[in-house]
């Protein structure tokens, strides 16, 4: 079984190899946006709790959108056919704000919570690659399997007396892993991308809270990015 298991790897193997017209290893920095949509997620929250060491927002998942922040490695091969095929692994740091609103705060709203989501986010792709040299685009399609390593709200209120007070709450880990199917469009010059793309959430971060049902809250993410190429690249005439 063994012998026929590793066969059957090569004989995959090998025409991928043979037809594949150049395989691309990038490195790069991501930026962009996100924010939670849905009926679970809302504009203005209120904050719980009697005081700093307490403090935390009734529901944290806001509509406002917060600055992300990334790192990644991104392989792909490139077939003959301009078919594409790749994979990518990344660090993220994705951010979400909701306003604080209440009777005790100065002007009846003057808050606001961040929720700072951390993820090793995982992003097998295909795509189809367009020639306009001397640059390429490449359109790609995959999805993010987003391993979630933190998630904190980090917040800030001021009352009718002026007075500023920050507080921070660790939320666990409301999900574990978030599916995010992913759109992006590429543009490489030389050893140089420039890339933009859209992940749409499918995960519920309000599934199995107790008491009310307030809907749902799916994380949404665009992302801008620059990144690097550390083998030459090659053209389609080449």
């Amino acid at each position: 079984m063994k012998r026929f298991l590793l066969l059957a790897c090569i004989a995959c193997i090998v025409p991928f190899a043979a037809f594949s017209q150049s395989h691309e290893l990038r490195v790069g920095v991501t930026s962009g946006v996100s924010n939670f949509t849905g009926s679970g997620s809302i504009a203005k929250s209120t904050l719980n709790g009697s005081g700093q060491q307490d403090y935390y927002t009734n529901n944290p998942y806001g509509k406002k959108y917060g600055i992300n922040l990334g790192a990644a490695v991104n392989y792909r091969y490139v077939f003959a056919n301009n078919f594409l095929l790749g994979v990518e692994g990344a660090f993220e740091r994705l951010q979400t704000k909701v306003d604080l609103e209440g009777n005790e705060f100065a002007n009846g709203s003057r808050g606001l919570t961040k929720l700072n989501q951390q993820f090793l986010n995982f992003n097998p792709f295909v795509g189809y690659r367009v020639y306009f040299e001397p640059m390429t685009m490449d359109m790609q399609f995959g999805v993010d399997v987003a391993k979630t390593l933190s998630i904190k709200e980090n917040g800030s209120i001021e009352d009718k007396s002026g007075n500023k007070t920050s507080f921070e709450r660790d939320r666990g880990k409301v999900i574990d892993v978030d599916i995010r199917p992913r759109l992006q469009f590429n543009v490489n010059y030389d050893r140089y991308t420039i890339f933009a793309g859209y992940s749409w959430g499918l995960k519920d971060y309000h599934d199995g809270m107790l008491g009310a049902d307030p809907g749902p809250a799916r994380l949404n993410v665009f992302r801008l990015g620059l990144q690097y190429q550390f083998l030459t690249p090659i053209y389609n005439n080449d």
